[in-house]
């Protein structure tokens, strides 16, 4: 899973915001292949703890380069220690990219909104799709100027590309003299804007990357001028905590589940209840080095699929219904609603 990689660069991009380049060796390009939207997880002892992070990556695959940024959030273990302590020729270790934040047609026209760092994906996804051949209109969301991550890369494109891509900054604290573009990115802002270009509403599809309040304000926005669900993407940075209890799945199943978790070909076999820990966790318990990051549905470092039997997530901010209707699981979210249960991570 984790592989040991070179740190190649470490560059600061504003004052609490570093972009870290990785030198992938030869042997691992294949398996670190990646499309625009995914991540990568890092794994580190940080005072004799260890600790799992996954971080979009902000180059795009047609690029010599292999980044991603980080901004430093405050008491937060990796983030502090990536932007404080990280030098040139350090060695991280490093799971191979994954993650389903994708854009499918990449000649498509396409709208973004992003905020602080969530610019990371979305300028992978622009990157990708200009080269490409199509149409990019990005709203960027930060503090003030002095907080735009890639500000400068930005602005090139923006000169390289002046048909095919727009580059909107919003500032919720500075004044730049256009009130349309000042204050938060909210339900009301997002929908003053789309209304200023009504065209807007004719993209391929929303990509959205923030915080969840800024995501779900943004895509009640975009429901409300009638756009389809299926058009409307995002991707969360931080753990969502506005999930209504009611949206939590309900099981008709009580009592104790006899679990098996198939992990790199080995059975790791335990007895769960289903009101008791989630699957990812009773399975570290019982010795598996399952894989996981976030642990709050955000990633889906920790996905499995079901074989036998039947799991429920608590919640799922990651995994397409596709996947859903496949048997796949975040085993961060999940809990027993079955007899029996078996679960593989050998599948993914």
């Amino acid at each position: 899973m984790f592989k040991k990689i070179s740190v190649k660069e470490v560059r600061n991009e504003t004052k609490d915001a570093v972009s870290i380049a990785l030198d992938i060796p030869e042997g691992l390009k294949k398996e670190f292949q990646y499309q625009s939207g995914q991540y990568i997880t890092i794994k580190h002892v940080i005072n004799g703890e260890d600790v799992r992070r996954a971080y979009s990556l902000s180059s795009s695959p047609n690029e010599d380069d292999f980044r991603i940024a980080v901004k430093k959030i405050e008491d937060g273990r990796m983030s502090s220690f990536l932007n404080e302590k990280l030098n040139n020729g350090d060695v991280l270790d490093i799971m191979p990219p994954s993650g389903n934040f994708l854009i499918k047609n990449l000649k498509s026209t396409v709208v973004g909104f992003a905020a602080g760092s969530g610019i990371t994906p979305i300028i992978s996804m622009l990157k990708t799709v200009l080269v490409s051949g199509g149409n990019f209109t990005l709203f960027y969301s930060n503090k003030d100027t002095n907080n735009v991550i890639f500000k400068e890369e930005l602005n090139a494109l923006q000169n390289t590309y002046p048909s095919n891509f727009k580059l909107h900054y919003i500032y919720s604290r500075e004044n730049i003299g256009n009130p349309l573009l000042e204050g938060r990115l909210n339900k009301e802002k997002c929908t003053l804007l789309i209304k200023e270009e009504l065209e807007l509403l004719k993209a391929d599809g929303f990509y959205m990357c923030g915080p969840e309040e800024m995501v779900l304000n943004i895509s009640a926005s975009l429901s409300e001028f009638g756009v389809n669900k299926d058009k409307i993407h995002f991707e969360l940075f931080t753990t969502p905590t506005l999930q209504k209890e009611s949206e939590k799945p309900v099981s008709d199943f009580s009592g104790t589940s006899s679990v098996k978790v198939i992990m790199d070909g080995e059975d790791f076999e335990f007895d769960l209840k289903n009101d008791g820990d989630y699957v990812l966790d009773a399975a570290m318990n019982a010795g598996a080095d399952v894989p996981f990051s976030c642990k709050g549905a955000v990633c889906c470092t920790c996905k499995a699929q079901v074989l036998e039997g039947k799991a429920t997530m608590d919640m799922n901010y990651s995994l397409s219904d596709e996947e859903v209707a496949e048997g796949f699981i975040l085993t961060c979210q999940a809990r027993p609603a079955s007899k029996h249960l078996v679960i593989d991570y050998d599948v993914i």
